[in-house]
């Protein structure tokens, strides 16, 4: 019962943070920015180098453009977290969800903007990892992901894989030769994608129904773990962009920059609809065909995935390479999902997921 209690208290106390930072997002965030500006404005200019200083400009920018939307979301995320908690707490199954806590402090404490929602989710980590399940209905019942047959590739689709992959691949030659024309321009790349879309459906056209259906049928067993991939991708990926805009002194990549370029009625279906189809037929499905190994599948879809990011975007060898760390992380967690499920629905869910969270930021 005091478990019950301490826990119900912990989640009520930090959805009302969440809610008021979410509700003051554009006061805290000018806050942020006049911070940034003060530490800037006191560093001595001739003990800095001008990527530092240029760094600096950028995260001030970046935060005083973004900074209410992402708190905003990453709010929003902090509110369903201890929802999570809440729930669990109230049907009194802590011991068996002590998973599910663990994962919502932890996204409360990397997400939290506030110093007091952080001590509490710290709190609240101790306080589960202290607890012992005991008795048997403490222990969840883990229900095992579907094991899906092999369908062997025909050599139709062999034929459709191949034109798949030199058509993807073109359009970063013949798009530098497109007319100025913008009604011309995005007629031409509209039209292009919609025939990659069509090649990977027909690629799939033999297992995308029977994979859609053991979706369906396994959603919250699917889910958990893809949403678990997702999670531990993020958690990876915060040391990673640190260290990565340190060296390249860039707050986004050239491919971030060159996306928040374009219009959002463009950008929106193509990091939600067109990218988790093709990038997932392409660098999960084609790769998966060619390389058995799933550690070598991994790596080599990760890396892939990665420069497909940079190379077309970015100036030098040395931030096309250290730029195309994170994609290759985000790479590699999908060729992960994908591996182990064995079911290329699930990792166009997860890429689904992780490009309609970055577009909310991004347009809020």
């Amino acid at each position: 019962m005091k478990k019950k209690i301490f826990f119900i208290t912990l989640a009520i106390i930090q959805i009302v943070i969440a809610i008021y930072t979410m509700v003051n997002a554009d006061t805290i965030t000018q806050k942020n920015v006049e911070e940034l500006q003060q530490t800037q404005e006191s560093m001595p200019t001739e003990l800095i180098q001008e990527e530092t200083q240029q760094m600096m400009q950028d995260m001030t920018q970046m935060v005083e453009d973004r900074g209410a939307a992402s708190i905003r979301v990453t709010s929003g995320i902090c509110v369903l977290a201890n929802i999570a908690i809440l729930i669990i707490s109230i049907k009194n199954t802590i011991l068996r969800n002590k998973g599910t806590i663990i994962v919502s402090c932890v996204l409360t404490l990397l997400l939290g903007a506030n110093d007091i929602a952080m001590l509490l989710a710290i709190i609240g980590l101790i306080v589960i990892l202290a607890l012992k399940r005991v008795n048997p209905e403490d222990f969840p019942v883990k229900k095992q992901l579907p094991v899906l047959e092999k369908i062997e590739t025909n050599k139709r689709e062999v034929i459709i894989g191949i034109v798949l992959a030199v058509a993807y691949f073109s359009q970063f030659i013949w798009k530098d030769y497109l007319p100025e024309n913008e009604k011309i321009y995005y007629v031409t790349i509209i039209a292009f994608y919609l025939i990659i879309i069509t090649l990977s459906i027909l690629f799939w056209k033999k297992t995308i129904k029977r994979d859609f259906k053991a979706l369906k049928e396994n959603f919250g067993t699917y889910l958990k773990h893809i949403l678990a991939n997702i999670g531990l991708m993020y958690l990876c990926l915060l040391p990673v962009n640190i260290i990565v805009m340190a060296m390249t002194g860039n707050a986004s990549s050239a491919n971030q920059q060159n996306l928040e370029a374009l219009p959002s009625w463009f950008v929106v279906p193509l990091a939600i609809i067109y990218a988790p189809i093709v990038e997932e037929t392409i660098f999960r499905g084609l790769i998966h065909k060619g390389i058995k190994n799933k550690y070598l599948f991994i790596i080599v879809s990760a890396i892939c995935f990665g420069l497909l990011h940079t190379i077309n975007s970015e100036v030098t060898l040395f931030n096309i390479i250290v730029g195309a760390i994170p994609y290759a992380v985000m790479g590699g967690f999908l060729a992960r999902i994908y591996s182990k499920t064995e079911n290329i629905t699930t990792s166009m869910l997860s890429h689904f997921i992780m490009n309609a969270l970055a577009s909310i930021i991004t347009l809020l």
